[in-house]
């Protein structure tokens, strides 16, 4: 049995890993403190028992990763393994001239698309920031854009502005109207558009680019709240990175 980790920016998933299917799956909000990462960690998998290995993608730092190996060495006596993006693996070639520089999550994402997909794809994964990337159907990455997710944009208007009240930062919690009546639902709503309106309009011109229509994927915590209101037919994969990392174990 392999544990698969998936380390986000604000949210830890996992799920185990044997004879090819994911199980025990699980997802909470992480910790950043060390001692309180070590802690929380005892506390989501002290049921687990001992996997052979531990596969991590990791996009929160040098003290997560700190402290997920301490208590992996104490509790079972295995040392996880962190993904760092390559120049070509599985059939996906990346873009980055400098390959590690992209995020792991990515990367286990584009690996995930291609396995799904036979043709171009478009993934956008839609959590703490928003992310875009491109596949081709021989499986090159082109690239990507970096968004602010949309609590991120949510809390940068509160921290800018006066009057606009903290409990405008929170997510949206209800129906989105195109025209809000209160400054909260306004903000609500102009955010989702807005990161609505980016996702189209680039998804529109990458099939211009590219000359073909890409399969459009999205995953992230936030796919739920942005489905309903993309233009296109979406397939949602929110297990997307976890899958990613159970097609590297394959190498394990």
């Amino acid at each position: 049995m392999i544990l698969l980790v998936d380390v986000g920016n604000s949210r830890i998933k996992w799920a185990t890993l044997f004879k090819g299917k994911l199980e025990h799956r699980g997802a909470a909000w992480r910790e950043k403190d060390r001692d309180a990462i070590a802690a929380d960690l005892e506390q989501l998998w002290r049921k687990l028992k001992k996997p052979g290995a531990v596969l991590v993608s990791n996009v929160a730092g040098p003290v997560y990763a700190d402290a997920l190996s301490a208590w992996a060495l104490e509790r079972w006596q295995v040392q996880p393994r962190f993904v760092v993006a390559e120049r070509g693996a599985f059939n996906v070639t990346n873009a980055y001239s400098k390959p590690e520089r992209l995020g792991a999550d990515r990367w286990a994402a584009l690996i995930a698309a291609r396995r799904r997909v036979t043709g171009p794809a478009c993934i956008i994964d839609a959590g703490t920031a928003v992310t875009i990337d491109v596949l081709t159907a021989q499986g090159s990455h082109q690239g990507g854009l970096i968004i602010p997710g949309l609590t991120m944009m949510r809390r940068a208007l509160l921290e800018h502005t006066q009057v606009i009240p903290p409990a405008a930062a929170a997510p949206a919690s209800g129906d989105i109207t195109l025209l809000a009546r209160d400054t909260q639902d306004g903000v609500d709503g102009g955010t989702l558009y807005a990161l609505v309106a980016v996702i189209d309009r680039v998804v529109a011109d990458i099939g211009t680019e590219l000359g073909a229509e890409p399969t459009r994927i999205v995953a992230g915590g936030d796919a739920d709240t942005l489905l309903p209101l993309l233009a296109g037919n979406y397939h949602h994969y929110p297990e997307l990175v976890l899958e990613g990392l159970a097609i590297m174990a394959e190498d394990l």
